[in-house]
């Protein structure tokens, strides 16, 4: 339960599948964009904090009316939306991001297929199932959008030099996911985190994305809240997922989504009384923010 007042906001960051966006992944509500405006006509920009890249996040930025700021591919890098320009960036470089790669390839020989978001366009293995032929067409328009360049073996195009952020392993025959996703932990050890996916591209399955523990959200939101002087403790986060756990509680007033994933339970300084799919985040805001008139003039 809340025990203590929120401070005054100069920013509010939002994760976007399970707290902005609707179960679909991409929809956002007339209200929550009306929500959004009025929260930015009071001078505080709304920030999309997304492990997507910025090329992927447009469409959602443009349906939500934002017009400041997103911090993309989860942290690696934040971007000023009217330019295109970056403010901050942190990416991994080739080398190191190849070895989680060589690990689960190791581990599951001839069974895994990768991509990997880089800082120019991002990688996709030839072989991989959402080029092949018999991909849906928007799978694989949608990964041509988003791996621009397709290599034989991700590894060598990896140690030959890139700036990257997480790479995407693809298991197309594993008949428990949960249980593929075990080995994969185990395979890439604790300086790498294992989290599935399945809004990436449509028509995906068995998919998750490894993460390094050194580019995180909460790294690149305070590389950008650095950039345009806002302290953190004026900042309010929300998130639903494992990947949202530092933001939330390394900024100044992290919140919980109701349809948190359990390793959310207790996390930040409080929970949203809806859920995503009934525009929690915007209820929030109008109640707390908006209606209680908290924001400052800045």
């Amino acid at each position: 339960a809340q025990t203590q007042q929120p401070p005054s906001p100069q920013l509010v960051a939002v994760d976007g599948n399970g707290t902005l966006l609707g179960a679909d992944g991409s929809s956002i509500s007339e209200y929550t964009r009306q929500i959004v405006q009025r929260v930015q006509a009071l001078g505080v920009p709304v920030v999309l904090v997304t492990g997507r890249p910025f090329a992927k996040a447009k469409p959602t930025l443009e349906l939500a009316g934002m017009q400041n700021y997103v911090v993309t591919e989860n942290g690696a890098r934040a971007v000023r939306i009217s330019d295109g320009k970056s403010m901050f960036e942190q990416w991994i470089d080739g080398p190191e991001a190849a070895k989680p790669v060589i690990a689960i390839k190791e581990q599951l020989p001839g069974r895994c297929f990768f991509a990997q978001i880089t800082s120019d366009g991002g990688l996709i293995e030839s072989k991989h199932p959402w080029r092949c032929a018999e991909a849906e067409e928007a799978t694989r328009s949608a990964s041509e959008r988003y791996f621009v360049k397709a290599v034989p073996d991700i590894t060598d195009a990896l140690v030959e030099g890139r700036k990257c952020a997480k790479s995407y392993v693809t298991v197309p025959e594993s008949h428990n996911f949960a249980a593929t996703m075990v080995e994969l932990r185990s395979a890439v050890g604790p300086a790498w985190e294992v989290r599935q996916v399945k809004q990436l591209v449509p028509g995906m399955s068995n998919t998750c994305e490894v993460q390094s523990v050194s580019v995180n959200k909460a790294d690149g939101l305070a590389g950008l809240c650095k950039e345009i002087n806002i302290p953190l403790e004026s900042v309010w986060a929300f998130g639903d997922d494992s990947n949202d756990i530092r933001m939330l509680t390394e900024m100044g007033w992290g919140v919980r989504m109701a349809n948190h994933q359990p390793a959310l339970a207790g996390v930040g300084d409080d929970v949203t009384a809806l859920s995503n799919e009934d525009d929690g985040f915007a209820h929030y805001l109008e109640a707390k923010l908006l209606h209680d008139a908290l924001v400052v003039a800045r």
